[in-house]
C-alpha cells in the first residue's frame, strides 16, 4: 500500500514541475511594458491615461 501513496507523490510532483515549466515558458514571452520599435508602450502602459495630443499622435 505504502508503494500506491509513493507513485501518487511521484504523480503529483511530475504535474507541479509541468505546470511550473509551462508557466515559467509563457511568462517569459510577455512584453516588457516599454517603449517597442515604433515608439508604442507595451502592455504595462496600455491602460495609462493619455493627457495630451501629443501622447494620442495628433
Amino acid at each position: 500500500m505504502d508503494g500506491i501513496y509513493f507513485l501518487v507523490l511521484l504523480a503529483f510532483g511530475a504535474l507541479t514541475g509541468a505546470l511550473l515549466a509551462l508557466c515559467a515558458a509563457l511568462g517569459a514571452n510577455l512584453p516588457s511594458g516599454g517603449p517597442d520599435a515604433d515608439g508604442r508602450q507595451g502592455h504595462a502602459d496600455a491602460f495609462a491615461p493619455k493627457h495630451s495630443a501629443s501622447d494620442r499622435r495628433l
